[in-house]
């Protein structure tokens, strides 16, 4: 059986996706902030977090896996 992710994104991802995009894509951090700063609809913040931390867990080392906490 395949393991799925769930689609729910926490404040805990969205913190390390922010993080992770601080540090090593600039792009992305723009993009998200353009997105959650132009508008106040809780919809689109929802989903350019929801963007955000797909890009994160997509380039992660890891990719997928539950990661080990850091050093």
């Amino acid at each position: 059986m395949d393991e799925t992710r769930s689609v729910r994104v926490t404040r805990a991802d969205v913190r390390e996706a922010l993080m992770w995009a601080l540090e090593r894509d600039r792009p992305a951090l723009l993009a998200h902030r353009a997105a959650v700063h132009s508008s106040k609809s809780e919809l689109t913040r929802r989903r350019a977090d929801k963007a955000l931390v797909a890009q994160w867990r997509a380039r992660r080392p890891d990719s997928g896996k539950d990661s080990a906490p850091r050093e």
